[in-house]
């Protein structure tokens, strides 16, 4: 009885110990393994980075709150805050604002002469020479989008009874032909008529609208005086 005792004891000794010894090793051996499967995943995400850029391919989140507002219809050439584009439809120039105003756009007017270097480059890489300007003679020389008429390096300005229509010369300075010459022509958005068809743009767009009113909010919050 005592020897069956005694090798139960020493048994369980020899379990202990062996116990003991497997419990030494698996902690020295864990640090190794959790190593190896840290460089694997750091190695999965070096190589999956780039896929997070996906979203932008959409143009969703290209562009900035900001630079969104501002952006021009795709085809369309921003110069300052306004879209151009030219059209190379003919038509003669009263057919050529109301088709222009139908769209929310008005024919292109020019305020100092760098505007006008911009009109000539754009109908000249369109291929023409020539284009209408938003220029009419009524009691004086106005433009159609009602922006002050200051630019005065024109190639004519007289006879007025027949040639009360503006169109560009990109060759040179501007003349005034008759209502009834149908000539290709340059058009665009002014500013107060740009806010209002990049808002409609906007407001179509739900993912923007959510952005711009959690702009506002935010900024309301930030001006209300803290209790």
């Amino acid at each position: 009885m005592k020897a069956v005792l005694l090798l139960t004891v020493l048994l369980s000794g020899v379990l202990a110990i062996t116990a003991a010894a497997v419990e030494a090793v698996e902690p020295a051996q864990a640090p190794l393994e959790l190593q190896e499967e840290n460089q694997v995943a750091e190695i999965e995400v070096g190589v999956a980075a780039p896929e997070v850029e996906a979203p932008e391919k959409s143009g969703e989140m290209a562009l900035s709150v900001k630079g969104r507002f501002f952006a021009c219809p795709t085809g369309w050439v921003r110069y300052k805050n306004s879209c151009y584009l030219y059209v190379s439809t003919g038509k003669s120039w009263s057919s050529a604002a109301a088709h222009c105003d139908s769209l929310g756009a008005t024919l292109a007017s020019v305020k100092n002469v760098f505007d006008y270097s911009f009109l000539q480059d754009l109908t000249r890489r369109a291929g023409s020479t020539v284009a209408w300007m938003g220029g009419f003679y009524f009691q004086g020389w106005r433009w159609v989008d009602q922006s002050i008429f200051n630019y005065n390096f024109w190639s004519s300005q007289n006879s007025v009874r027949s040639y009360q229509c503006m169109y560009l010369n990109a060759r040179g300075k501007t003349a005034f032909p008759s209502d009834t010459i149908t000539i290709h022509y340059v058009w665009s958005s002014c500013q107060v008529i740009s806010g209002l068809y990049y808002l409609h743009t906007l407001l179509m767009d739900k993912h923007f609208l959510f952005q711009l009113v959690g702009l506002i909010i935010t900024a309301i919050m930030a001006g209300r005086p803290s209790a």
